[in-house]
């Protein structure tokens, strides 16, 4: 499993998106973000069965 933690680099155009929606929701960035990428990723067990080995998320058992 990827163990290390992604530096974001985002676009200052996508930067102030965000930050509109985050206004317009009255949620925190962070949130809005997780939110945004949660819907755009397909879920984890299905790009573990894409990738074939078996990957899951933290906390999960992998696919007999």
């Amino acid at each position: 499993m990827y163990e290390v933690r992604l530096a974001t680099r985002i676009t200052s155009a996508v930067d102030r998106r965000l930050r509109m929606l985050a206004l317009l929701k009255g949620q925190a960035l962070s949130h809005v973000l997780v939110t945004v990428l949660d819907q755009a990723l397909p879920p984890a067990d299905e790009l573990a069965s894409l990738l074939g080995d078996g990957l899951t998320e933290p906390g999960t058992e992998a696919a007999a």
